[in-house]
């Protein structure tokens, strides 16, 4: 197999493997008795064919480039006949086109950052001369602007930031697509909450040619952990989504690392 990225050819393997020979019953002289139109010869890939037999294997490969792919099979045979023991070969080359099945569209929105010991602990402090709204208001503001600067103290005022992670998910096939289902694997450091049908129970979307399915993930990061960078971003993690078409042929798709701009 050559895929549109690989610059070497990949081996593939024969399913299922020939079968061993079959054992031979003894015959009313002595001799032996084949059984079947066909068996294996002495060489493990090596199968004999009776005359108007056939041979059928099958081939499994994962699609996960997109463009022309190429199947090249090569078969080798000689006829066991006394007068042609010569081995010939021939080369067939199948030519096919991976097509993308679903389309992702991501978005990720900031939310207000989750409150921990920092809410129990300003309900036990007193209010001070400025007057209760405003120490709330303070309160409020504070571990906030902390935590999305990253300065030192925001994740001592007991705040979690949190996101929202959307995406559209568009069937662009010409066939009804069933979404089998949604994971997000995070990075370290990070807890998400689902949700979509599966947390809620609901049926599996099915998705018929251009209709879309919206997912929704929120994002937070934990207590005391350390949220992974990268030139200035900071990542969640991978998107990982399974379909079924409706001949049952399975599908995957996992998106690159996403993540939002941290801004300092």
């Amino acid at each position: 197999m050559k895929t549109p990225a690989s610059q070497t050819v990949t081996k593939l393997t024969l399913w299922p493997s020939p079968s061993p020979p079959p054992t031979a019953a003894p015959g009313p002289e002595g001799g032996g008795s084949d059984i079947g139109g066909g068996s294996s010869s002495s060489s493990s890939n090596a199968v004999d064919l009776d005359p108007g037999r056939t041979l059928q294997r099958i081939v499994n490969f994962d699609l996960k480039e997109e463009g022309n792919h190429v199947l090249g099979v090569t078969v080798s045979y000689y006829e066991a006949t006394e007068t042609s023991g010569r081995t010939r070969t021939f080369r067939k080359l199948y030519q096919f086109v991976c097509k993308p099945s679903l389309i992702v569209r991501t978005k990720v929105s900031p939310l207000p950052p989750s409150s921990t010991s920092s809410s129990s602990s300003s309900s036990q402090r007193p209010p001070s001369h400025g007057g209760p709204a405003v120490d709330e208001e303070k309160e409020a503001l504070a571990p906030a602007d902390a935590d999305e600067k990253g300065l030192p103290g925001g994740g001592s005022r007991g705040k979690r930031r949190r996101w929202a992670l959307e995406a559209q998910l568009e069937n662009c096939s010409e066939d009804t697509t069933e979404l089998e289902r949604v994971v997000l694997d995070l990075e370290a450091g990070l807890s998400s909450r689902d949700c979509n049908w599966g947390a809620s129970g609901s049926p599996k979307p099915v998705l018929h040619p251009g209709e879309v399915e919206q997912v929704c993930f929120v994002i937070e990061e934990l207590e005391g952990g350390s949220v992974e960078e990268q030139d200035g971003k900071i990542i969640f993690g991978i998107l990982s989504i399974a379909w079924r078409s409706e001949m049952g042929q399975k599908g995957f798709l996992a998106t690159n690392k996403l993540g939002t701009r941290h801004i300092r």
